[in-house]
């Protein structure tokens, strides 16, 4: 007499479930349910097609739906849930949802989590197929059915902690979908000149991209170790960008904040000579931001950006640039910092209507603004030699007074009304020399 095969319930009838139904079929009679309609293509296949409802009946029941709808599925299976009953999860992580199951399932609901390290695409090429096994919550007898059914698969069974296995998924699995989205959105093709490490390489592009864009959003997503992951791989990518750009020569390029005429390209100026950097190229990035930006891109090998001044106190646009940034500091040192009212040619003081500048000029300038222009509007800058640009480009009033160095006057064609107006007249700013991490000289 034929023994009757036990039915077994499978939840989710996409490109997984589809393999997972062919290979539970072996050995259980199936129903299936699904958020679409997949009727059709359950019942073309052969197998039972069931509401959700019918499906829970049983006492085995597979989840293979995308991580972020297992909350909800859980939620709404609970109560149709029965003492004893057994739930398989095949999700690509453990952890969380490990974590959602004993929250939604009622205690006399086994839980077994795992992860078959194999999919549609790899299933008949790999020969050594392994599954995650994570007895969370799961009889004996329920357990070691389980066992011999996944090997008779031809499954190794690797049992970890749903911690553990996170852990390492998310730099294998994880670490493989990521570089093969990253190529594929760098448009990598095949060439005339294709090494067999390529071929290899591209294949995984091939691969990981057949699947959904939800399913890899979710694997990296739902992986308390990705961003880890994430930080050391950006990490190592800079470290070896810094090995292949002049890691052994002194650098090329000096980026500083601001522009020609303003303080920091005079600070780049004095640390150029200082360190007897000869005919060095200098390069102005108008913000503290644009500079780390250079410099991580390889635009520039250097960066100089204010910190702090005596009167002014903290440059906060550089603070947050540098909270933002990966870079290391190489050294520090100071300049003295004149500030000068600066007008078009010809423009009585008395005829000012406003002025403008960065806001740590103002601060450097407050008292001399209090005495002097009370009654004028003060109007913040991007940069003190920025400043002095549009008032010459014709961007301010013609009646616009800026705060700026003196040579920014020369160079842009307009007329030092007065000298150092800073507050204090010991007035120096402190400011950083930065370059990339893994930098060796």
């Amino acid at each position: 007499m034929n023994q009757i095969k036990q039915t077994v319930g499978l939840i989710g009838f996409g490109r997984f479930g589809v393999l997972l139904a062919e290979l539970l079929s072996r050995d259980f009679h199936l129903v299936i349910s699904d958020v679409r309609d997949l009727s059709g293509p359950v019942e073309t296949a052969g197998y039972t097609w069931h509401d959700l409802g019918s499906v829970m009946e049983h006492d085995t029941v597979f989840l293979a739906v995308p991580i972020s709808k297992l909350p909800d599925l859980l939620e709404q299976i609970a109560p149709m849930s029965h003492p004893e009953q057994l739930l398989i999860d095949v999700a690509s992580v453990k952890t969380r949802i490990r974590d959602w199951m004993l929250q939604a399932l009622p205690p006399s609901v086994q839980i077994l989590n795992t992860h078959p390290m194999f999919g549609p695409d790899s299933y008949q090429r790999d020969r050594d197929l392994r599954l995650v096994f994570c007895p969370t919550r799961i009889n004996s007898e329920s357990e070691y059915q389980w066992r011999e059914t996944f090997e008779s698969w031809g499954c190794r069974l690797i049992e970890l902690s749903v911690e553990e296995h996170d852990q390492q998924a998310a730099r294998s699995q994880g670490i493989t979908h990521f570089m093969g989205r990253v190529m594929k959105g760098m448009d990598i093709q095949p060439t005339a000149v294709d090494t067999h490490g390529f071929r290899q390489v591209h294949h995984v592009v091939e691969q990981t991209c057949q699947d959904t864009e939800e399913l890899f959003h979710d694997l990296q997503f739902y992986n308390p170790y990705t961003a880890e992951m994430l930080t050391d791989f950006s990490r190592s990518v800079h470290a070896v960008k810094a090995r292949i750009y002049r890691p052994d020569s002194p650098p090329e390029i000096i980026g500083y904040q601001g522009i020609p005429g303003s303080f920091s390209e005079e600070a780049a100026m004095s640390y150029i000579a200082e360190k007897q950097l000869g005919d060095i190229e200098t390069r102005p990035c108008l913000t503290s931001s644009e500079v780390m930006s250079s410099l991580a891109t390889f635009g520039i090998d250097r960066g100089i950006i204010a910190m702090e001044n005596a009167r002014g106190g903290v440059v906060h646009e550089s603070i947050h640039a540098l909270a933002k940034a990966r870079c290391k500091i190489r050294s520090m040192f100071h300049i003295q910092v004149n500030q000068c009212l600066i007008t078009k040619p010809g423009l009585a003081i008395d005829q000012i209507t406003e002025v403008r500048s960065h806001p740590q000029a103002l601060k450097q300038c407050s008292q001399y603004l209090k005495e002097i222009f009370s009654q004028v509007s003060q109007v913040e800058a991007e940069d003190t030699a920025e400043a002095a640009r549009k008032l010459h480009a014709g961007d301010y009033s013609s009646t616009t007074a800026v705060i700026a160095p003196a040579r920014a006057a020369e160079i842009y064609g307009l007329a030092v009304q007065k000298f150092g107006i800073q507050d204090l007249k010991d007035n120096q700013t402190l400011f950083l020399v930065v370059e990339r991490t893994g930098t060796s000289i």
